[in-house]
């Protein structure tokens, strides 16, 4: 051949400054609702709620206390994982710390005595989990229990989601000494809000569903979805596990709001039609 095709080159740096930008905006989030909602009441949630048991037991500062562990998990992390994995923590764990002390000289001047505490548990953990979505989605972190998870996750060799059970098990447990009862309960309820929040600001609010049907209809049911609704449709080959049996699975992607029209339509064409229904988060593309 005289000419070589060129190969496609794909871009995958990211836009740093972005990143950075979003990082800063994301601790600063988190700072407020530390400092504002969650440390005047005793909530203890992830590795800054034992900065609040070191203030509460020894008057220690939170933004010192967390410095001082957040350097010394940091190190840990550079040691044990390495510096890939620690890189784009270190300056979340430089950033929190320092926004926390800043925003502590602002927020008593923001006067929330006038509302129940479980309102301002609300409001402290969805500005929590918005924050560290944000920090988390541009792929940074703010230190703290994310060190402390990959650092479990390594040497128990357990799933980051187990280690973050025990991480947070243990810091409430702590607070539950210090505190009592009644901080286990707002502080499980605020963890619950936070990682609820964190994956809707992640991978946003599900507005399709995913339809995959099986029908002995499937032309009428292909008819009635392109016709009608005017919704393409891919139809995918498969095999029963156990009889065997070639069958085909009708997949179309449909807007939220029309989920019960799709579903009673599918049903009044063929009522013994067996239809699994997910949730899309985002759709790419027009293929």
């Amino acid at each position: 051949m005289l000419f070589k095709k060129k190969e496609k080159v794909y871009d995958l740096k990211r836009n740093e400054l972005l990143d950075f930008v979003m990082l800063v905006i994301g601790s600063v989030i988190v700072a407020f609702a530390f400092n504002l909602f969650l440390l005047p009441n005793n909530i203890v949630v992830g590795f800054s709620g034992l900065s609040v048991i070191a203030n509460n037991l020894f008057g220690i500062k939170p933004s010192l206390f967390m410095i001082i562990s957040y350097s010394i998990l940091v190190v840990l992390s550079l040691t044990i994982l390495g510096f890939k994995s620690t890189k784009r923590t270190i300056i979340g764990s430089i950033l929190y710390p320092l926004f926390v002390e800043l925003t502590s000289y602002i927020t008593p001047y923001i006067d929330l005595t006038s509302l129940d505490i479980v309102v301002l548990i609300l409001c402290g953990a969805i500005l929590n989990g918005i924050g560290s979505g944000i920090v988390y989605r541009y792929n940074y972190s703010t230190g703290g229990s994310d060190v402390v998870n990959q650092l479990l996750s390594k040497f128990l060799k357990r799933p980051i989601g187990t280690c973050m059970l025990i991480t947070n098990g243990v810091i409430i447990s702590l607070g539950f000494l210090t505190f009592g009862i009644q901080t286990v309960i707002y502080s499980i309820l605020a963890v619950y809000i936070i990682s609820i929040v964190i994956d809707r600001v992640m991978i946003g609010i599900s507005e399709s569903k995913t339809f995959e049907i099986i029908t002995e209809y499937e032309t009428d049911v292909k008819k009635f979805l392109i016709s009608k609704l005017s919704h393409g449709v891919t139809v995918l080959s498969a095999r029963g596990g156990y009889t065997g049996n070639e069958i085909k699975i009708i997949m179309c992607i449909v807007p939220t709001r029309e989920y019960i029209t799709v579903k009673e339509g599918v049903l009044k064409i063929d009522p013994k039609a067996l239809i699994m229904v997910s949730d899309v988060y985002e759709v790419l593309g027009s293929k």
